[in-house]
């Protein structure tokens, strides 16, 4: 974690407006709030931070910072510029897809946030072919054409609440192990290792 601070706080600068990811006072603490559920949620990971990884995490919250933007000005943006908002969208979506696929097959691993993505376009199938969208066999996208595409605005409300929340936690992507679940704090819960009738099927699986 270190290194990677130490690394984007050295130049790593995402491709992204400062227009569109200044927050004002409001929009701070909301982000705030979302972080700290988000850490509260998530378990404690040992993670193997190599370059690769630490390059794949960054790539990842770029990336996602400026699917992030684009689906956000392709819904509240200028029509004028729907039609290069749209294409934008795709290839921003495409390179990520790519590059969860790539990282995955090279450390054997199923691709995320690819598979995620990819459930995504799978709920909004026919959205975005109504909308002049092409789904091709490994869930890319492409624009039949630019003159009549429409604004799939389901798809790409949800699109942008994936992005941002890939975006504010890019290792949950990357090869880890659990080290302690969450809600450690809670009395209530109970113990993460209390016995079921489903305990043996839910570890014989991944241990």
């Amino acid at each position: 974690m270190i290194e990677a601070y130490n690394f984007y706080l050295g130049g790593y600068l995402p491709k992204v407006s400062p227009k569109t990811n200044v927050h004002d006072k409001r929009e701070l603490k909301t982000k705030y709030k979302n972080i700290v559920s988000l850490n509260n949620t998530m378990p404690l990971a040992i993670v193997k931070l190599s370059n690769d990884t630490q390059a794949y995490a960054l790539n990842v919250k770029e990336m996602s910072m400026e699917l992030g933007e684009t689906a956000d000005q392709t819904l509240n943006g200028n029509r004028e510029n729907q039609s290069e908002n749209l294409k934008k969208m795709s290839d921003i979506y495409n390179d990520l897809l790519d590059e969860s696929d790539a990282y995955g097959l090279a450390n054997g691993k199923p691709s995320r946030p690819g598979g995620e993505l990819r459930a995504l376009v799978n709920r909004y199938r026919e959205e975005l072919t109504d909308a002049g969208f092409s789904i091709d066999e490994k869930g890319h996208l492409s624009i039949d054409d630019e003159l009549t595409v429409e604004v799939p605005e389901r798809f790409t409300f949800q699109l942008l609440e994936k992005s941002e929340q890939m975006s504010m936690n890019p290792m949950e992507y990357v090869e880890q192990k659990v080290y302690s679940y969450a809600h450690l704090y809670h009395n209530d819960i109970g113990t993460a290792y209390e016995s079921s009738m489903y305990s043996g099927m839910l570890f014989n699986s991944y241990c």
